[in-house]
């Protein structure tokens, strides 16, 4: 992807609810094109008219493609950025019930539901920002720890943070493509990811 922006420009009326409606139109657009093929090669002619909207509709809520695609990523990732919150407060795997909780299983079912889009946006050929704005986040809500206590801080809480973050998007990416051999199934990809995290810091 191109451009070196880190955070979507501020958008406009974001109050209004007709505002919200246009961006939903707009976030389910790029995501169905970046799904179908190489996110470098949408255009915002393409996004407009798959939302339907003028191209002037489009530069009026984003300042370009790469600030609408981030935004719209971030609205997509952010059930699966909760669902390693929720797993972070949880305790590490019971040698009596090694079942993965319930919040991983949700997790890697919200990846089902989007695979196109993770195997295209997580591919080698996907798009660079969003990778490493998933990594960075999966890694601030893991090291936050569990919810209502401090922070963990530190270097060791920070690299062991940022290893489990890039380790589940590794994982989520491999497996949207069909290059993790074994896991078929959301609960397969949960009970795998539980039993490599029952290490976890």
């Amino acid at each position: 992807m191109t451009g070196t922006s880190s955070s979507p420009v501020a958008r406009t009326a974001s109050h209004d609810p007709r505002a919200r409606r246009t961006r939903a139109r707009l976030h389910e657009a790029v995501l169905a094109l970046s799904a179908e093929r190489d996110p470098d090669t949408v255009t915002m002619a393409e996004i407009a008219e798959r939302a339907e909207v003028s191209r002037a509709t489009v530069y009026l809520h984003y300042k370009d493609r790469d600030d609408l695609l981030l935004d719209a990523a971030d609205s997509a990732m952010a059930d699966l950025v909760e669902a390693v919150r929720a797993c972070r407060g949880t305790p590490g795997p019971d040698p009596a019930d090694p079942a993965p909780p319930g919040h991983l299983v949700t997790l890697f079912t919200h990846v089902a539901r989007h695979r196109p889009l993770y195997a295209r946006m997580l591919g080698e050929d996907g798009s660079a920002r969003c990778t490493a704005r998933l990594q960075s986040r999966l890694a601030e809500v893991w090291r936050s720890g569990v919810r209502g206590e401090h922070e963990e801080t530190g270097p060791e809480a920070t690299a062991a943070a940022h290893f489990v973050g890039g380790g589940l998007v590794a994982l989520i990416a491999h497996w949207s493509r069909g290059t993790l051999p074994g896991p078929a199934t959301p609960a397969d990809l949960a009970a795998l990811a539980w039993s490599l995290l029952s290490t976890r810091p």
